[in-house]
């Protein structure tokens, strides 16, 4: 019902399941204890269950799947889920998108890696766009930054 926005049935529970594991929620489904039936709270039912925020945010990008949108718009899909998480989220989104377009918005450029085209903003404008690959052999803001992240990440590592 969360995911369909109405009645949950045999009608629609193929296409719920479906959305649920394009936005990589299939893994928290399976350990509920009453699977897809579970409550979202334990306000109602004790036997309910509290989402973490990074499940939240899979929850409701699977409610943009289920309506089968032409275009999806997220903003910050990834900013509760650890980095292997995200990687997941956005590798199980651009499958489900093969034949949609989607635009998100991220201050983490490792998901920008996988997009068709980043536009860089700084200001309110446009200050860079084209390719991963593009964007780092011009060397410039998003090629920057993106390597600052990246040393972060390769400083924890170590």
């Amino acid at each position: 019902e969360n995911v369909a926005g109405g009645r949950y049935d045999a009608q629609n529970a193929g296409k719920v399941l479906e959305a649920l594991e394009n936005s990589s929620f299939t893994g928290k489904l399976r350990s509920l204890p009453l699977g897809v039936e579970t409550q979202l709270t334990r306000e109602f039912e004790n036997s309910g269950t509290q989402l973490s925020g990074g499940e939240q945010q899979k929850l409701a990008i699977a409610r943009a799947f289920y309506k089968n949108a032409d275009l999806i718009i997220l903003d910050e899909p990834s900013s509760a889920l650890d980095p292997i998480a995200e990687y997941e989220m956005y590798e199980s989104m651009m499958k489900a998108c093969e034949n949609c377009g989607m635009i998100f918005i991220s201050h983490r450029l490792s998901s920008a890696v996988m997009a068709d085209r980043i536009y860089m903003m700084d200001g309110g404008m446009v200050i860079e766009e084209g390719t991963h690959a593009g964007l780092m052999d011009q060397n410039g803001k998003y090629a920057e930054m993106f390597r600052k992240q990246a040393q972060n990440y390769a400083e924890v590592a170590e």
